[in-house]
């Protein structure tokens, strides 16, 4: 499965995206707005070799097409992210027949989801939290969405997205999700278990006690 870092912060992007082989970058505008962010600044910090997520703001056809394109124009790593809505859909379907590849956000169920992948979307990115929030069961909707998927050999990536807490992204991961877009405070307990510091100075202690070296001394 694949890893997408869901911020606009430059400083965390630069420090986990190469060094933890992060799949590339996802932003929408309540991010970029809560990170004050400026996007062609975004394009600088993600590699090229990195996917990088960038929505669209308008809502009409023409404006969705029109700022996808000028998007795309930017750098060739962008893949633009376009909300599920009916004027969305007929975008995706309009883009995909230009061989342009989009994300379907704001997915909420099975359907939809179907629907924008009949549309040609490369991605859906299922709200799983946000599923939640309607006291529906997000983590089983997305689950449900690659389950179809793999069955009908529909070739649509889920890009899970929308997490409260690891519980949610661990039972995506192991029952087989394609991707996850997480949050840095989610991505940093990926990364940190405190468990595994304990037992690397219980390690290092007890090397430094035998042989009077904290390193190994090979070197």
């Amino acid at each position: 499965m694949d890893f997408y870092l869901d911020s606009a912060d430059y400083g965390k992007i630069t420090e986990y995206v190469e060094a933890y082989n992060i799949k590339g970058v996802t932003s929408n505008p309540t991010i970029i707005v809560k990170d004050k962010a400026d996007i062609m600044k975004l394009i600088e910090v993600v590699p090229k070799d990195k996917e990088l997520f960038v929505q669209v703001i308008s809502d009409e056809l023409e404006g969705i097409i029109a700022e996808t394109k000028k998007l795309m124009s930017l750098s060739e790593n962008i893949i633009v992210k376009i909300p599920a809505t009916p004027n969305g859909l007929k975008a995706i379907k309009i883009l995909r027949e230009q061989n342009i590849k989009t994300l379907a956000t704001g997915i909420y169920s099975v359907e939809q989801a179907l629907m924008a992948a009949n549309c040609g979307a490369a991605y859906v990115a299922p709200y799983v939290n946000r599923i939640c929030d309607l006291e529906i069961d997000g983590v089983k909707a997305a689950l449900e969405i690659q389950k179809t998927f793999r069955q009908q050999n529909i070739d649509c990536k889920v890009l899970a997205a929308s997490f409260k807490n690891m519980m949610q992204v661990k039972e995506l991961m192991i029952n087989g999700i394609d991707a996850v877009t997480i949050s840095v405070d989610l991505m940093e307990k990926l990364i940190y278990n405190k468990n595994t510091e304990y037992a690397v100075k219980d390690f290092v202690s007890a090397w430094k006690e035998y042989t009077g070296n904290d390193v190994l001394g090979l070197l």
